[in-house]
């Protein structure tokens, strides 16, 4: 369904400053302040740090769906493959009419960015396999991924050049009826409502890309209900979050996705 990114400790010395001032007098020279440490400057943002963030609250819940990356070579990697691999033996065991392919390791979001490693982790307002009738309030599908890039420029530059949405993929625009060799076809879709907008996201630099999709049978009438789908995608440090929503009320897949990233980035400073 998816388409194919220290207030505490100054307190405490204010407080220790101001009850120095109500002690008896020491002697000191009352003309020198005393000195005030700076503000510790915070550490980047990690990739582990932002992945600890991926919560199932994030998504909608009746099926989600996780995606981890591994270091190939690495324990957690073979212990992957490994398992895998007992999985597909089993479903041979059981008689699985189709060939099993060869255990691989897990790719998550989209592979175009240079990432160095990402995680993602997808929810579905219906069961997988299920139909569904769009629009679905809040998205039918949603999606939060995370991706560490070489540096903050790399995310900076990563994100600059989704915003530049350079496939036209945020414009208004009509597709004629298709026809399917086997006799089926696709209906003529109509995109509106269709743009890329810079948002507010606190300490990240981020763009929203939204539209809304309807299609019409030859008659005219409504092949199916009208849906918004979006793309928001923020850069911080050297991380990349972008927020997929599908199927969302029409005008609002691209509020939809602010305010899970919102609620993300609350959830990484708090833990932060």
């Amino acid at each position: 369904m998816l388409l194919a990114r220290p207030v505490r400790a100054a307190v405490a010395v204010v407080a220790l400053v101001v009850l120095a001032g109500c002690s008896a007098d020491d002697g000191g020279d009352p003309t020198v302040s005393p000195s005030v440490s700076a503000t510790p400057t915070r550490a980047p943002l990690t990739f582990e740090q932002a992945t600890a963030a991926l919560t199932p609250d994030l998504v909608p819940t009746t099926a989600v769906e996780p995606c981890d990356e591994y270091p190939p070579g690495s324990p957690e990697a073979q212990e992957y493959l490994d398992r895998v691999a007992a999985e597909l033996a089993a479903a041979q065991a059981e008689g699985a009419a189709i060939p099993m392919p060869s255990p691989t390791l897990p790719q998550c979001g989209t592979t175009d960015l240079g990432d160095l490693r990402a995680a993602s982790l997808a929810g579905h307002a219906f069961a997988l396999g299920a139909p569904v009738d769009l629009p679905v309030a809040g998205g039918a599908s949603r999606a939060v991924d995370v991706y560490e890039l070489a540096d903050a420029d790399a995310a900076q530059t990563a994100v600059a050049t989704e915003a530049a949405d350079l496939d036209g993929w945020a414009v208004d625009k009509e597709t004629p009826r298709q026809d399917n060799a086997d006799g089926t076809y696709l209906p003529r879709t109509v995109v509106s409502g269709a743009g890329v907008a810079e948002v507010d996201l606190p300490g990240w630099t981020t763009w929203v890309l939204t539209r809304d999709e309807a299609a019409f049978q030859d008659d005219g009438s409504a092949a199916a209900d009208p849906y918004s789908t979006a793309f928001l995608w923020a850069a911080h440090d050297g991380i990349v979050v972008r927020v997929q929503v599908v199927g969302d009320a029409p005008g609002q897949a691209a509020a939809t996705a602010l305010d899970t990233a919102t609620r993300y980035v609350t959830a990484l400073d708090a833990a932060a």
